[in-house]
């Protein structure tokens, strides 16, 4: 396949999978018996109007078109001179290829955090990522819906790994597979979690308090910054002792 046919194919499944499998799942989840679908949601009192859907999808369909084209570039050069990345190799066996495939998640993961966190700072915030906070109720297309800075950001992060290290292609694309459907079972709204990822709720949590659980996919670096909620509470202040009376 030439460079530009596997771009077209990976923005073609991916933006397709994105807005009919999402769609689907959406539906499925927030229809059906009122007081069920209420027991499903984190925010069961809240919920996005039609119009408000509707307002998102022109951003929501050019980010998804930059993203997986930067990607399938990516997935498509990197094989050659210029990547380090392959599809068969005789250096490395399978072992390999299981180990840089779950490399993949914490690499992702370390390199999202300390950018999302900057995000919250209030310049940033209000410059950039105000735009996917803008709904404290999230639905699988707010998985999408933010500023192209912070889009074009996560796409560099997606391939640099294809350029940098050894990565299995095949182990790539299950990796990217997985990060698409957490992203939208994580704006889902839903109490739907993926096995061994960071729980939907949290970024909900996330979502309607700003200021706890800020890691894509897993939940390492919220546990050790203390950015997770206990009983309602940030881990770092819980821990901190109570003033004497």
């Amino acid at each position: 396949m030439t460079p530009w046919s596997v771009v077209a194919l990976v923005v073609t499944v991916n933006v397709s999978f994105f807005f009919i499998g999402g769609g689907l799942f959406h539906v499925l989840l927030h229809r059906g018996c009122p007081s069920a679908v209420a027991r499903r949601r984190h925010q069961p009192n809240k919920q996005q109007t039609r119009a408000m859907i509707r307002s998102k999808v022109p951003l929501v369909l050019l980010n998804g078109i930059m993203l997986n084209a930067i990607v399938g570039a990516g997935i498509a050069v990197s094989a050659g001179p210029w990547g380090a990345a392959y599809w068969h190799s005789s250096r490395h066996g399978i072992v390999h290829a299981a180990l840089s495939t779950v490399a993949l998640f914490f690499f992702y993961h370390f390199s999202l955090f300390y950018f999302h966190r900057a995000m919250h700072r209030p310049r940033l915030f209000r410059a950039f990522h105000h735009l996917h906070h803008r709904f404290k109720a999230p639905m699988f297309l707010d998985a999408l819906y933010e500023h192209p800075v912070e889009l074009l950001y996560g796409a560099l992060v997606l391939v640099t790994p294809l350029f940098v290290f050894p990565v299995n292609l095949y182990g790539y694309l299950v990796f990217f597979a997985i990060v698409g459907v957490h992203e939208i079972v994580d704006h889902s709204g839903i109490d739907f979690d993926l096995p061994l990822l960071s729980r939907s709720r949290h970024h909900d949590d996330h979502h309607r308090r700003s200021n706890c659980y800020y890691g894509q996919l897993l939940s390492v670096l919220d546990r050790a910054h203390g950015s997770v909620l206990v009983e309602g509470e940030l881990l770092r202040r819980a821990a901190r002792p109570a003033k004497a009376a």
